[in-house]
């Protein structure tokens, strides 16, 4: 009888680490999700200019100054935002068939610039917590960092606030989803756009 209670004491005791280690397991695989988060993400915006090069006629590239935030889940489906940065975003036209919708997007970003209107638009894919956007040296090639979705199919391309212009800069791509979305600065994204209009008076 004595055999058969250390017998099972001994795979209780065997039982327990297991679920130990399990659960050790479990915490570090969340804790790396929280860290190394991915999924698609959109901007949140208010735009105080648009800058189109070579010309508005014949864009091909486009600086959108203002202040901004990446918000998690995209236009779609949002979650949480980045802490909006004032500055300036530049785009390069995609590839193909994508180019007349990046047009037309363009088109209405210059529409609603001066406005005060708080907008969100773009698509992407992002790496990274959507919290530590803009903390990556431009030198750096670590996380976070962004993906084209679509037509580039996952290459990474950089898209980030520039506080001051650069002339060196190069362009990410542009990426649309559902057209640009007008924010309302009551209910659900009463408190962005309240962080978008502080980032604004930063100088």
């Amino acid at each position: 009888r004595l055999t058969s209670v250390r017998l099972i004491a001994r795979k209780v005791g065997a039982s327990m680490k297991t679920a130990r280690a399990i659960l050790v397991v479990g915490v570090l695989l969340f804790v790396a999700a929280d860290l190394i988060a991915s999924g698609p993400v959109g901007i949140y915006a208010i735009i105080e200019k648009v800058i189109f090069e070579p010309s508005e006629q014949a864009p091909e590239r486009i600086q959108i100054w203002g202040a901004f935030a990446v918000v998690d889940g995209g236009l779609t489906q949002p979650g949480a935002t980045s802490k909006p940065l004032r500055g300036y975003l530049y785009f390069k036209l995609p590839d193909g068939s994508a180019q007349a919708a990046a047009k037309t997007e363009w088109t209405d970003l210059k529409t609603v610039a001066g406005t005060g209107q708080a907008i969100g638009f773009g698509n992407w894919g992002y790496v990274g917590r959507v919290q530590d956007f803009g903390s990556r040296p431009n030198s750096s090639s670590g996380i976070p960092y962004f993906l084209e979705l679509y037509p580039g199919g996952g290459r990474q391309t950089d898209v980030r606030v520039r506080r001051d212009y650069d002339a060196s800069a190069s362009p990410a791509v542009y990426s649309t989803n559902a057209g640009i979305v007008k924010l309302a600065d009551q209910g659900s994204h009463a408190e962005i756009v309240k962080q978008l209009r502080e980032a604004l008076k930063a100088r």
